[in-house]
């Protein structure tokens, strides 16, 4: 699909629609990790220096921010069009790729919030 198929309404709902289901399974992914190192008794997230949560971590929410806002923005442009003849998946596109967003900036802010990295 090239660039200039993505002017037609439809195409976009569609391309939106499918963007947003793709940046799910990163966000949860980051999710997992985040909350799989996170101790309770000290209420911070505990890995080690030279483990590779970080990289994995921060890959898994540029993997699905990415996505997802481009999914917000596609879903925003062609939702209320009338030559679009698929408006739900643009709204469903915009909704879930929004909220995914939040998600993966909530998570970021939380990981540096409570981060406890122990030394070597």
């Amino acid at each position: 699909m090239g660039l200039s198929k993505l002017r037609r309404f439809d195409v976009q709902a569609k391309t939106a629609f499918a963007l947003a289901l793709i940046s799910v399974c990163p966000c949860v992914a980051g999710a997992y990790l985040l909350v799989r190192n996170y101790h309770h008794e000290l209420g911070q997230v505990v890995y080690r220096g030279d483990s590779y949560f970080f990289p994995a971590f921060l890959v898994c929410l540029i993997a699905s921010l990415a996505p997802s806002a481009i999914a917000f923005l596609l879903g925003l442009s062609s939702a209320g069009q009338r030559r679009n003849d698929r408006p739900t998946r643009s709204w469903i596109g915009f909704f879930v790729g929004g909220l995914i967003a939040t998600v993966d900036l909530v998570l970021l802010l939380a990981f540096l919030m409570l981060r406890f990295q122990q030394p070597i």
